[in-house]
């Protein structure tokens, strides 16, 4: 009993610990792509074509920065009730 008890607190504070663990990973795809699309066709329609060129390098760099500091908690595998 006492290590249901455990397995239940963990899960709990698991929860707490990951506060968007209800988005979805094609959510978090979107997350992604949809403002870098964006800023493209942004960056394209007045010609800073530079621009184009650094912000994804930047974006990319972000990500994995976000990511890193998370513990990649997004591709952890999701625990079914």
């Amino acid at each position: 009993m006492a290590k249901g008890k455990k397995g239940k607190k963990t899960a709990a504070s698991e929860n707490q610990s990951r506060p968007f663990a209800w988005i979805p990973l094609w959510g978090w795809a979107l997350i992604f792509v949809v403002p870098l699309l964006a800023s493209e066709y942004m960056f394209y329609r007045v010609g800073r074509t530079m621009s184009m060129i650094m912000f994804p390098i930047a974006w990319v760099a972000f990500w994995i920065t976000l990511m890193q500091r998370g513990g990649w908690s997004i591709f952890k595998k999701r625990h079914e009730d």
